[in-house]
């Protein structure tokens, strides 16, 4: 299936990666640019968890492979006090790799009997 194949990608970039930090990525691909208010408003999440989320993802922590950060904090221009979440070179490719696994997908419908 479509999701087991995007969780075992998740977890061959981060073994440990928790589903928390996987739907933060997930959310982040999908708003890039998004500040981390709206990113712990739109999870439900408290901001405090949302921080090591980013943490996690920021850290670029891997074992075997690739490595290097997912995201990165930027601070906004209009006010340096609000904190953006941009993916990473890294990141993006990441993205890339997800999105052609969803577009390869076939429906749930179109299985053969």
């Amino acid at each position: 299936s479509t999701g087991l194949a995007i969780a075992r990608s998740l977890l061959t970039i981060n073994p440990r990666m928790s589903l928390r930090t996987a739907a933060a990525l997930l959310t982040i691909c999908e708003n890039e640019g998004i500040s981390q208010a709206e990113l712990a408003y739109l999870m439900g999440e408290a901001p405090c968890t949302i921080s090591r989320a980013i943490d996690e993802l920021s850290a670029g922590e891997t074992e075997g492979g690739e490595t290097g950060p997912l995201v990165e904090r930027k601070s906004w221009t209009r006010d340096g006090r609000l904190r953006t979440v941009q993916l990473t070179h890294r990141g993006r490719a990441v993205r890339d790799m997800l999105n052609e696994q969803i577009q390869a997908a076939r429906p749930i419908g179109s299985a053969a009997a």
